[in-house]
């Protein structure tokens, strides 16, 4: 098994398994409500918190895109990360909270600004998300920082993984982990398919975990939170790391939810003693080998997670693919004007979400410097007829 350090924490190998606790936007905006989380992760047990770096212009620009097919259903995708958003001056304050108990904090950067500032920061590690797996520039970025990489598998086919970790290691990346994911809100415990976790730490030679977004017995109904399954079930194949959402309280998340008010990660986030509960379990674990549910029920529930091998997309991600990122013109172009790449940064065409027919962004390089075959509009998708490649 591979092994590296996050800090002074050693990952992998016969170490314990290192928890993360992840802030995302469950502090509805409020400061005092991401202290509260923190202190509620540290409480608990866990090693670390992380956050998410970005604002609704470096996720997607306001294209009017709906996030149909989701639990945000009917919610605008530029208007939801405008309100999910964390903002980037909290974090220095929020450090000082995760130092004061005992945990390390990094982040998942959605762009190369984010990845700059988090650098600032001296953060001890970075997280890419699933949906920027297919984001190859952001992952060339980022591996040329130095820091230990833990990106996600949620959505992806093989193949696409496979890129990810290579751009990764042929930008300079030395320790990268890989999280097996399922990308359904709320992942359905029979799509976990835990047996992954040791088939990706040998296929990639890497750190393996999981990142969980499961939480009810019934996804569909969502009754019945069964937090603790998941997280414990992938420690027994393995997982070197988990990471999970954290929230104070899902009833009055669920409120703000469904008042388009907050609350939009509610759905597959820990509570307090839930969490606890799944440490300590996890703990008991590592030093005796066991692992005690209280019920039947809970043993038949465990059982479901463990599935298959499986390097595809499950049907409830599907609907998410659509959501990841691709190449967009962002700003006006004129026909004869160069192509210039943004990376948050100042340039007429960039990663954004949605993949809704613009190119992949692995063409990215291919694309820069050319010139374009005709005026182009901010907020088109990129298309190869647009490019003239005759001219440079």
């Amino acid at each position: 098994m591979k092994k590296f350090t996050i800090g002074d924490r050693k990952i992998g190998d016969n170490e314990p398994c290192y928890i993360i606790a992840e802030v995302s936007c469950n502090h509805n905006g409020d400061f005092n409500e991401a202290r509260k989380i923190i202190e509620a992760a540290g409480a608990a047990g866990a090693d670390a918190v992380k956050l998410q770096t970005y604002t609704a212009n470096t996720m997607t620009r306001d294209l009017n895109i709906s996030l149909d097919g989701t639990m945000w259903a009917g919610m605008d995708l530029h208007g939801l990360y405008e309100k999910a958003h964390t903002p980037w001056d909290w974090y220095k304050d929020l450090k000082q909270v995760a130092d004061d108990n005992g945990m390390q904090i990094f982040s998942s950067p959605f762009d190369e600004t984010a990845v700059d500032f988090l650098m600032e920061q001296d953060v001890p590690a970075l997280k890419v998300a699933s949906f920027e797996v297919v984001d190859t520039k952001l992952l060339e970025y980022v591996a040329k920082t130095g820091k230990p990489i833990i990106v996600s598998n949620g959505m992806t086919d093989f193949l696409e993984m496979k890129e990810s970790v290579d751009v990764l290691r042929s930008a300079g990346a030395k320790d990268v982990a890989v999280l097996h994911c399922n990308s359904g809100y709320p992942a359905a415990l029979n799509e976990v398919n835990l047996k992954t976790i040791p088939v990706i730490e040998e296929m990639f030679g890497c750190v393996s975990g999981l990142s969980d977004h499961t939480l009810f017995a019934d996804d569909k109904n969502q009754i019945e939170p069964v937090a603790h399954i998941a997280p414990v079930e992938a420690v027994r194949f393995g997982a070197k790391i988990i990471e999970l959402h954290l929230m104070m309280d899902r009833d009055e998340a669920r409120a703000l939810f469904e008042k388009d008010e907050g609350g939009y990660d509610w759905a597959f986030s820990r509570e307090p003693e839930e969490l606890k509960k799944l440490i300590s379990m996890i703990r008991h674990y590592e030093k005796t080998g066991e692992v005690t549910y209280d019920t039947d029920r809970e043993k038949e529930l465990a059982l479901l997670t463990h599935g298959q091998v499986c390097f595809s997309p499950t049907p409830k991600e599907l609907a998410s693919r659509d959501l990841r990122p691709s190449l967009w013109v962002v700003e006006g172009i004129k026909a004869g004007e160069k192509f210039s790449f943004c990376g948050g940064r100042k340039g007429n065409f960039d990663s954004i979400r949605p993949n809704s027919g613009g190119l992949h962004i692995r063409y990215a390089d291919i694309i820069e410097g050319k010139t374009a075959v005709n005026d182009i509009a901010a907020g088109t998708p990129l298309s190869w007829g647009m490019i003239d490649f005759k001219k440079s």
